[in-house]
């Protein structure tokens, strides 16, 4: 798996001559005055847009009807669980800030992990996430619907070909932005994210409008938010469910916890905008749920699988291509905000040994980690192409709230492990306790509820993980054609071993 061994590497300054100067040991790379890197390009501004940009994607339109169906058709009881969401979102952000700002490196759960446990268990993430990302996947593949469905009429829908084809383009598209220039790719989150939230903005006002004209729904939503029988009929084990589709919605939270190394004074850049990034959208999901109330009835939320629909067709009439274009711009900027941010990952694997070192590469003139990107790239298209992983969703979801909760518990064991780390952020200690049961919650309902047999195929994935890091990282097996496959991957990408230090 990794060739950190390798005696031929290109330095960066034989990269600058053009890669025909002589081969240096990697071991004693060319020194440069300016520090090989990513560059900070990421201030507070674009950082709050940045999180809000990857969070707000195609949760907010596809599950309100499950969770209103969840809590037995209550409004009330609904519109508690969506801030209720927002609130775990944001206790479980400050576990990450503090995290954040005690080890400033790039990579997330995969880092603190590597220090809090055992880098084999860290190993188990970029693993994940570059050979099954479905949850990219499932992105462009909403986009891709959207953006052709208005194009055919009435019953027919658009070739299951054609939308693979735009959603490939679309990765394509993106991933080329974020190789070549990442300010440029900051700029297109940055207008992404003012869209989504002006078209959302476009959608409560609507909704707003429709109510000015007939009040009925909505008065009969509202009135009746608490109505006893619909109470009655809620569970704890109903109620977790809606919970668990709830913080779909909200995923993506540790976004700027990828990207440390690329913020400006990220000790205290990361908190505040994390923090008004959640906060935002915490605002922006009770205010759409509200306006859905306003236009449709519960019985009508609860049929609908995409609630944004039918609303556009009762609120906008022959506007409704609004909501098409609102899709498409959350999904697009969520998936462009992934790229920028959890594409981080496999580049910062790659740096510790974890994966060949070329993906730990940057470029040698736009400081991107572009072999990095590609391969995640490479896993999203192949997903792409099969098309059915709907329930790998499900089940990775599980696998994903398990690390969540390794990181929430990560800050108290890093307490105790490394207490001399600086720690310009800290969070009281019952919140990481909470956050550490909340995600325990969140691994044991799948299996109360619903024991669906690929569970099994993802612990076997897990364990093959763990042979490939034996073999590959603990071993240091490798190719004797490894030095010879580096070389010219880093001649294709232009790209040279970057320089980084580690947490103290």
């Amino acid at each position: 798996m990794t060739d950190e061994r390798s005696p031929l590497l290109l330095s960066r300054q034989a990269s600058y001559s053009g890669l025909t100067a002589t081969p240096v040991a990697s071991e004693n790379p060319v020194r440069v005055q300016e520090t090989f890197t990513t560059r900070r390009n990421i201030n507070f501004f674009s950082g709050v847009f940045v999180a809000a940009g990857v969070i707000i994607g195609s949760g907010i339109f596809v599950t309100p009807n499950v969770v209103l169906v969840a809590a037995n058709k209550s409004v009330g009881v609904t519109l508690i669980i969506w801030v209720s969401g927002g609130l775990i979102a944001m206790l479980s952000t400050l576990c990450y800030c503090e995290l954040a700002t005690s080890i400033p490196e790039s990579g997330s759960d995969y880092t603190y992990l590597t220090y809090a446990y055992h880098p084999a268990l860290a190993f188990l993430i970029p693993w994940m996430y570059t050979c099954v990302p479905s949850s990219d996947a499932a992105l462009v593949l909403t986009f891709a619907r959207y953006a052709t469905e208005p194009f055919f009429v009435g019953s027919n829908k658009p070739p299951e070909e054609s939308v693979k084809l735009v959603a490939i383009c679309l990765v394509l598209f993106f991933t080329a932005i974020n190789v070549f220039n990442v300010k440029l790719a900051i700029r297109v989150q940055v207008v992404l994210s003012w869209s989504k939230l002006a078209a959302i903005a476009v959608v409560v006002i609507s909704g707003l409008i429709f109510c000015a004209k007939d009040a009925s729904i909505a008065r009969e939503n509202f009135l009746g938010a608490f109505d006893k029988k619909a109470l009655d009929g809620i569970t704890i084990l109903t109620l977790s469910r809606s919970f668990y589709q709830v913080m779909f919605a909200y995923d993506g939270w540790n976004t700027l916890c990828n990207v440390t190394e690329e913020i400006e004074n990220p000790e205290k850049t990361i908190p505040k905008a994390s923090v008004l990034s959640i906060c935002v959208i915490t605002l922006a999901y009770l205010i759409i749920n509200c306006a859905y109330f306003l236009v449709l009835s519960v019985d009508e939320m609860a049929s609908s699988k995409i609630v944004a629909l039918p609303f556009a067709l009762k609120a906008m009439g022959g506007a409704s291509w609004i909501v098409y274009l609102t899709v498409c711009l959350c999904t697009a900027g969520s998936y462009n905000g992934g790229i920028l941010t959890s594409g981080r990952l496999s580049y910062v694997a790659a740096r510790r040994g974890h994966l060949p070192q070329v993906f730990g590469m940057l470029h040698i003139n736009n400081y991107t980690p572009g072999p990095a990107l590609v391969l995640n790239t490479i896993g999203c298209i192949v997903l792409i192409a099969l098309g059915e992983f709907d329930v790998l969703i499900d089940v990775f979801g599980f696998i994903t709230w398990t690390f969540i909760g390794l990181s929430s518990l990560a800050v108290i064991v890093l307490r105790k492990r490394r207490p001399e780390l600086d720690r310009p952020f800290k969070v009281p200690t019952i919140i990481p306790v909470f956050m550490t049961l909340i995600s325990l919650l969140f691994i044991i309902l799948p299996l109360i509820s619903e024991l669906h047999y690929l569970y099994i195929y993802a612990i076997a994935f897990f364990a093959l993980g763990l042979f490939f890091y034996f073999i590959f990282v603990h071993k240091g097996y490798r190719s004797s054609c490894c030095g010879q496959v580096t070389m010219f991957l880093q001649k294709l990408f232009q790209v040279a071993p970057s320089q980084w230090k580690k947490a103290e």
